[in-house]
């Protein structure tokens, strides 16, 4: 079979390597989609804290079981799924608590041996894979782990019914925060980015109020629409601006909640935080409540959360797809690699 790894930094190859093969509580999933995410670009540009190359890059996946383990219950072949893709030791201390999603000892893939979904064929544990509803297609369904991570962020959040929420930064991430903060009852959902492209699919899938980051006067035109300040804002982007936007922009006793991967210390306005009574909050993947959750969602609205993907491209050319994002030469949101020839 085939895999995208990342051979050094800025150079993925596609090369053979051996089909594997699924232990006893596993499946082995015909990967239709492998999603391109944020962090596979932090590692093919070099700057993600763990994933470093020799790796197989990719974690968003959607396919169907082409084996799966003889202790398997509840899954067979040709089950259409997506997965979850980390495991937690369930024994450390927060594990006991419940909080899986920061467990000291979790396994992702491209680490621990486990290989990156940029495959023909994927290895996934069985109670950890999961079937999409029955009116996801596999399109859709490589979005399930993006939106859990917009779910989660949300929940960490606290967004709740007559919130005014503002997210910076409108990549895949940012828009899917803001769809899951629209889901969550916010009264009223804005958005800023750098591209008119990424905004205009803000709006398209129902966040109304999209500001382009390059304009001057950001501040202000936000202000005259939310005079006093945003309850809850995210921080979906990684520039360090970002920061001192969002603490300019939160009304007082608002909450700001960190989903972006900086590539290192960011400067805080500690005092604007005390004399607002201001919250700042970190936010990491998900839990399997926020997964299933973003399983409803996808079922329930498929398709206009498909209007995020805008590039499907073969595996071999997983190279060109990082450049792109890296680059970012045309309009792009969301790509999605395609071993196999299936929707």
């Amino acid at each position: 079979m085939r895999v995208g790894m990342l051979q050094e930094t800025g150079r993925v190859v596609v090369q053979e390597a051996p089909r594997p093969r699924p232990a006893p509580d596993e499946v082995l999933i015909r990967v239709a989609y492998a999603g391109v995410c944020g962090s596979d670009l932090h590692a093919f540009t070099g700057t993600h804290p763990f994933r470093k190359p020799p790796v197989v890059l990719g974690h968003e996946v959607s396919g169907t079981i082409a084996e799966a383990g003889a202790e398997v219950t509840g899954l067979q072949v040709g089950d259409r799924v997506t997965v979850m893709p980390y495991v937690s030791c369930g024994r450390c201390h927060y594990c006991a608590q419940g909080r899986t999603n920061i467990c000291e000892n979790k396994i992702v893939p491209g680490i621990g041996g486990w290989q990156g979904t940029f495959a023909d064929l994927f290895v996934a544990r069985a109670d950890i894979t999961y079937p999409l509803g029955p009116d996801t297609s596999l399109v859709q369904g490589a979005l399930a782990e993006p939106l859990a991570v917009g779910a989660h962020a949300v929940a960490r959040g606290g967004v709740a019914p007559g919130n005014d929420v503002l997210v910076l930064g409108g990549g895949t991430i940012g828009l899917l925060t803001g769809y899951a903060a629209l889901r969550a009852g916010a009264r009223s959902v804005a958005l800023t980015d750098l591209y008119d492209y990424n905004l205009r699919v803000a709006r398209e899938i129902g966040i109304p109020h999209a500001y382009n980051a390059r304009s001057e006067g950001l501040e202000d035109a936000i202000r005259r629409d939310y005079p006093e300040g945003l309850d809850i804002i995210f921080l979906a982007g990684a520039a360090p601006v970002l920061v001192g936007q969002a603490t300019r922009l939160a009304r007082r006793g608002g909450r700001i909640v960190s989903t972006a991967l900086f590539d290192g210390p960011v400067p805080v306005d500690v005092v604007a935080m005390t004399l607002y009574e201001l919250e700042l909050v970190g936010t990491q993947i998900y839990q399997a409540t926020d997964f299933f959750r973003a399983l409803a969602w996808l079922n329930e609205d498929g398709p206009r959360l498909e209007r995020l993907v805008d590039h499907v491209m073969p595996l071999e050319q997983a190279h060109e797809a990082m450049t792109l994002l890296a680059v970012r030469r045309e309009d792009v949101v969301k790509i999605l690699l395609q071993p196999e020839n299936e929707r």
